[in-house]
């Protein structure tokens, strides 16, 4: 490696580094792979038009700023090149900025070093901004076609085609997150539905075996429901189930996931939490819960189970064991949680 700078000491090298940071354009990134913190250049935040240090120093946000159309090519060359299958970590892809558009970036990273296992300890990169190339090629490739056509006016006709392109863009943007906000949410509390819980817990999943961190499932429902249903009716049933959707949404973080499992039973993900963590919080939960009164001054408890993924274990032993616990919880009567 060529060696460009030699200081006396670290503090002259920090401010070296940190000067040049801040004042280079592209995207700078270094993830410490065994703490899970990600560091990023103040010029990774402009670039996209964030305000620096906007995110949490960690890979979900990354992640969570991929163009879905590229996300899975993206995951796939970033697990080649950590497991070893290839040689060289370098990808196009497309980042969420924050005026809600796309900026095009290539991303080259490289390992430097490991854990005595092999496995990857500390990883650099950088994000570079290659939109404007990408533009441009595009817009080559519509006038070339235009040539081949023998179409006059090629710079008019392409303007009236990126407008009119651009605007069924927006319009089919704003349907798919409609249509996926629907598909996605129960239509009676507002949370997530299963459908998205299951999708989302085999990301987590994903991202659990990847970055090799936590992560604990919780399932949870309301103690002798039915009676409460049989005595109030399904209305007032409906509002408390509202209203513990709503008392746990505001008591988790934003990472973690709430849905609906159906009836009165309950799931959350705690990505990055360790049994003992999510049991703790649950803890909490079950207290929040059973001193409130969420409709007609009705006293509401619930029973908690709590189980901890295990590397590469399958969704349905995950779920089997979450299960028991929640079974125990309410075989040794209800109102606690188990793990």
């Amino acid at each position: 490696m060529h060696k460009t700078y030699q200081h006396n000491n670290v503090s002259d090298a920090d401010q070296t580094l940190n000067s040049i940071l801040d004042i280079i354009t592209e995207g700078v990134w270094d993830w410490d792979c065994n703490s899970q913190k990600v560091t990023r250049s103040p010029g990774w935040y402009r670039m996209l038009g964030y305000p620096v240090d906007a995110f949490r120093e960690d890979v979900f946000t990354w992640e969570n700023i991929i163009h879905a159309d590229d996300y899975a090519n993206v995951m796939q060359q970033f697990e080649n090149y950590i497991s070893g299958k290839i040689n060289k970590y370098e990808v196009r892809y497309r980042c969420k900025k924050f005026d809600g558009s796309y900026l095009w970036v290539t991303d080259r990273g490289l390992i430097v070093s490991r854990n005595s296992d092999g496995s990857a300890a500390r990883m650099i990169g950088a994000h570079q901004n290659i939109h404007n190339k990408i533009l441009a090629q595009t817009e080559l490739i519509e006038k070339n076609k235009l040539l081949h056509a023998g179409t006059l006016s090629l710079e008019k006709i392409i303007a009236e085609k990126t407008d009119e392109l651009e605007k069924k863009n927006q319009e089919l943007e704003r349907k798919i997150i409609e249509v996926e906000s629907i598909s996605n949410t129960d239509t009676l509390t507002k949370i997530a539905n299963r459908n998205f819980f299951e999708t989302e817990l085999t990301k987590e999943i994903n991202r659990a075996d990847r970055y090799r961190h936590d992560l604990t499932l919780v399932m949870f429902d309301l103690d002798k429901f039915k009676k409460i249903n049989d005595k109030f009716g399904h209305q007032v049933g409906d509002d408390i189930l509202c209203k513990i959707s709503e008392l746990v949404s505001n008591n988790i973080r934003d990472v973690d996931i709430l849905a609906r499992w159906g009836g009165d039973e309950f799931v959350i993900i705690f990505p990055e939490l360790s049994k003992e963590q999510a049991h703790n919080t649950c803890e909490k939960l079950l207290s929040i819960i059973s001193e409130s009164k969420p409709a007609n001054d009705i006293s509401i408890t619930c029973s908690f189970g709590v189980a901890q993924y295990q590397n590469k274990e399958s969704i349905q032993a995950l779920f089997k064991r979450v299960d028991k616990q929640l079974y125990i919880s309410k075989e040794q009567g209800r109102n606690q949680v188990c793990s």
